[in-house]
């Protein structure tokens, strides 16, 4: 395992190493009036040339104005050009010797008198505005038919993972804009994978503040925007995309995309309908490889390994997104999704229980099917009616609606006892619900800098109800539990409605220091009622109410805090906020069951502090939280002869004291980004269940408090972007991580606790040559360690693999080679469990037509037919694997056609 540490690192310590070998330059840039440093000009290397200028290297000036760029030619004439907007650009032309470093001091730059002159040949790939960074997407080349995620993953300091994920400079993407405005704002993969490259003029990186106009949020941990400049033709066009495909096994996928862009209007039609587990809105789902990549993804968890894409599913989706704008004030955004998604599983699971000497196990086979149908409405209205006022208010409303039929068998044993019992189930299941909410908020800033007031409000309301018949029929083979059928309805119904009002008031004392208090007032209702009634076969209905399984529970809350602080500035960039939220709440639980109402009053101290250095930050935050009301009843809910729970009334609030701490930063002359971030967790009477399980599997469970359980863990990465060489472009990152928990558990009167420990690293690699082959492997590994203290269950200790390759070759007569393949192995898997898999992908297309708009494309998913989607978990006393359906081999043919219109008048 460390060998794959050391690699990662020992391939960016040679490239490092490498780089001092040759030539260097570095200087410090200032202002020639007030001879102040001057951070973020962007420095570049140039090759120079009869006609051109041939980018070698380039970086950004820091905070002091400094500057280094490594790994220069020697012998031959560099040109070093250093700009920054309002500033006259410097110049100037070297010749290195063998591993020279010049040194050139002060670098002063005068502000400019004149027109900006535009000069042929000194295009530079990444220049500075004030906050934002813009790259040149000319100077970044991409294949034919590349999208925007292609040009993403070739700008320096940017990063975007298997998933779709993006980061830049080791923060967060949080937003993607097209042309300053939303594309299907649900999801940011819709713009980076369905916009072609080859449209985009600019791609502008900043801070998101768009919600965090006082700027509460510190720089070191404020999430980046990336916005797509359209060239100017394409201001306004009609573009898009439309496929079609049919695959073995009755497998098929089509849909397209229609985009309309109108100055400030934009428009965009989305929809799609396949039956390969392409459940998302986004480009994946729309094309990518013939549907390649469904099904079997890894994941990592406490004490599981594989899993994901279980199942088979049949979606079809449509959608609308519009933006626009009335004036340079108000800006609109309206989107719709419709769903239709239909998923049936087949799972095999295999439950043990350890009790003392005892080992229980439950094998089980469950089959069923659902159907979803959902709308979506969302809508976005800004108003900026001065440069000091901005209004936004966020309306949306989500129904769905759902049904399934769902069956069960399964057998219990033990080591003593074989069998316990046996027992056949089925469900047919029918609900609905609606969610309505939006937030309004205002804020203003004053004209003495730094003082503002905030106003937020927001409003949600959800109805549900679902009512569910089922048959549960158990056979017993004990004579203490005897057998039972029983034919039932479980009519619920919940309700919850929250409303608040928050008003913020910062004011500046003195220049680094800020008040700031915020009042807020909070109404919630939580209604969940559950009736529960036996089939009565004189009547043939479902009318004889079954008291006991049956509640009607009511939470009113009223929530009200006062929350002073403080933001101090010691210097740029270094500055600590510290906040104490005075919280009241008081609580109406009513039961029902002519039960007596339970009260509560609480009150809450609740600090937060939180102290930002530069790119590193520490912080400390605690919450509270109530138990849940189901948790509280006063009297027992019999579920059936082998399950009840005994609620708890006086369970206090749960409260959580959090500490994290991180760093992040990006070296953009070096290429090397790399972030890290460390995190403990500690509770104060934490709710958990104390149970009884008897040898004839019969649990009770009854919720009470307990403190001492906490969680801690840290994550590291680093990543290499190396210099180009020969064509050849090769990036590098390691990821590394751990998470740890201590929990404890009372079983039949005996007090235990479990530890569990997660350790994974992986290592990737990104190899391109000339965008003719390029190729992704990774390799995963990840340990597993659960232990116990208190009782005598044996530790589980594994090791799982995942070792994976994403790789395309373009050939002559524009025919394009994807494919994915991935191992998997995971140890730790009951009998009869498949525990390692061969997953092959593989797709041909052929590019046709005018300008490359349309494309065949044949491809083959699961090649060797061994995709599997397996876990394992363990919980206190129980260990659980499952083993679900999955997509497995087909074969698709797909035809594609995109299209692209300019309207320049």
């Amino acid at each position: 395992m460390n060998k794959y540490f050391l690699l990662g690192i020992l391939l960016i310590a040679f490239t490092i190493a490498k780089g001092q070998n040759k030539a260097s330059i570095k200087g410090r840039i200032i202002d020639s009036l007030n001879r102040t440093p001057v951070e973020f000009a962007t420095v570049a290397a140039l090759e120079q040339r009869d006609t051109t200028s041939k980018l070698i290297s380039y970086t950004l000036s820091d905070k002091n104005g400094a500057f280094t760029l490594h790994n220069l030619p020697e012998n031959k004439p560099v040109k070093l050009l250093i700009s920054y907007v309002a500033y006259e650009a410097y110049r100037k032309i070297f010749t290195f010797k063998n591993a020279e470093v010049k040194d050139l001091g002060d670098i002063e730059m005068i502000a400019k008198q004149l027109k900006e002159v535009v000069i042929k040949g000194e295009r530079l790939p990444v220049t500075t505005r004030k906050d934002t960074i813009v790259f040149d997407a000319e100077a970044f080349k991409t294949r034919p038919n590349a999208v925007v995620e292609d040009l993403l993953k070739k700008l320096p300091g940017v990063e975007v993972d298997q998933d779709g994920k993006i980061t830049v400079m080791a923060k967060a993407v949080s937003k993607v804009l097209v042309d300053g405005h939303r594309f299907f704002p649900s999801d940011i993969r819709m713009a980076t994978k369905n916009i072609d490259a080859d449209m985009i003029s600019k791609v502008e990186v900043y801070d998101d503040r768009e919600d965090d106009p006082d700027h509460l949020i510190p720089q070191s941990q404020v999430n980046k925007v990336i916005n797509l400049r359209f060239k100017k033709l394409l201001k306004k066009s009609i573009f898009g995309k439309a496929y079609a495909g049919a695959g073995t096994g009755d497998h098929y996928q089509g849909g397209g995309l229609l985009n309309m862009f109108r100055d400030t209007l934009q428009v965009s039609l989305l929809g799609y309908s396949n039956n390969l587990n392409n459940t998302g809105f986004d480009y994946s789902d729309l094309y990518a490889q013939g549907g390649l990549n469904r099904g079997g993804s890894q994941t990592f968890g406490q004490g599981g390994f594989f899993g994901g894409g279980s199942g088979k599913q049949t979606a079809t989706a449509a959608g609308v997104n519009i933006n626009t704008d009335y004036g340079k004030k108000l800006q609109i955004n309206f989107a719709y999704l419709l769903r239709h998604v239909k998923t049936s599983n087949y799972t095999v699971n295999n439950r043990q229980q350890l009790l003392g000497d005892t080992t229980a196990v439950t094998q089980s086979i469950n089959n069923g099917s659902n159907v979803l149908n959902s709308h979506a409405f969302s809508s976005t209205f800004r108003l900026k009616p001065s440069d000091a006022t901005l209004i936004t208010y966020y309306p949306s409303v989500n129904i769905t609606q759902n049904s399934g039929i769902n069956s069960n068998t399964s057998n219990s044993y033990s080591n003593f006892i074989n069998p316990i019992n046996n027992a056949v189930s089925g469900s047919n299941t029918s609900g609905n619900s609606f969610q309505f909410q939006h937030s309004f908020n205002y804020n203003h800033q004053f004209n003495n800098k730094g003082e503002s007031i905030d106003i937020d409000h927001t409003l949600n309301l959800s109805p549900n109800r679902n009512d569910s018949y089922s048959i549960d029929d158990l056979t017993s083979y004990v004579a203490t539990l005897p057998s039972y059928s029983l034919h039932r309805l479980a009519q619920s119904k919940s309700q919850s409605t929250n409303a608040n009002v928050n008003l913020r008031y910062r004011y500046p004392v003195i220049k680094k220091l800020i008040l700031q208090v915020d009042a807020s007032t909070e109404y919630s209702k939580e209604l969940n009622r559950l009736l529960n009634f036996n089939y009565n076969p004189v009547t043939g209905n479902y009318d004889s109410l079954l008291v006991d399984q049956s509640s009607d529970l009511t939470r009113k809350r009223w929530t009200n805090v006062v929350s002073p602080g403080i933001t101090y500035e010691f210097a740029k960039n270094v500055r600590i906020d510290a906040h104490l939220d005075l919280q009241s709440q008081l609580i109406n639980n009513a039961f029902g069951r002519n039960s007596a109402d339970v009260d509560r009053h609480y009150f809450f101290l609740l600090p937060r502090i939180n102290l930002n250095i530069n790119n590193f930050y520490v912080a400390y935050s605690k919450s509270a939280q109530l138990p849940n009301i189901g948790d509280m009843v006063p009297y027992s809910v019999v579920f059936s002869p082998v399950y009840s729970v005994t609620g708890n009334p006086d369970l206090k609030a749960t409260t959580q004291n959090y500490f994290s701490l991180g760093y992040n930063k990006y070296n953009f002359e070096s290429g090397i980004s790399y972030s890290g971030n460390a995190r403990f967790s500690y509770e104060q009477n934490g709710v958990f269940r104390q149970r009884t399980v008897d040898a004839d599997l019969v649990e009770t469970s009854t919720p009470i408090n307990k403190s001492g359980r906490y969680t801690y863990g840290a994550n590291f990465y680093v990543s290499k972007r190396f210099k180009k060489k020969a064509d050849l472009q090769v990036s590098a990152t390691t990821n590394a991580g751990f998470n740890s928990s201590h929990n404890f558990f009372v079983l039949n009167r005996q007090n235990g606790y479990q530890d569990n420990f997660n350790f994974n690293i992986s290592e990737s690699l990104i190899i391109n040559y000339k965008d003719v082959v390029q190729i992704e492997p990774r390799y995963t590994v990840s340990e597993i360690y659960t232990k116990y203290t208190g009782v005598d269950y044996p530790s589980q200790n594994y090791i799982s693999h995942y070792g994976s390759a994403h790789f395309n070759f373009t050939f002559p007569y524009k025919l394009n080679l994807d494919g994915d393949y991935a191992y998997k192995y995971n140890p730790m898997v009951a009998p009869g469990f498949q525990k390692n898999s061969n997953l092959l992908n593989l797709s041909l297309a052929r590019q046709l037509l005018k300008k490359d708009r349309g494309e065949i494309r044949l491809s083959c998913y699961d090649i060797f037919n061994q995709n599997i989607s397996t876990s394992r978990s363990i919980n206190e006393n129980v260990i659980t694997d499952t083993q679900a359906q999955i997509i497995k081999r087909y074969f698709m043919l797909t035809l594609q056609y995109k299209f692209n219109k300019s309207v320049t008048k």
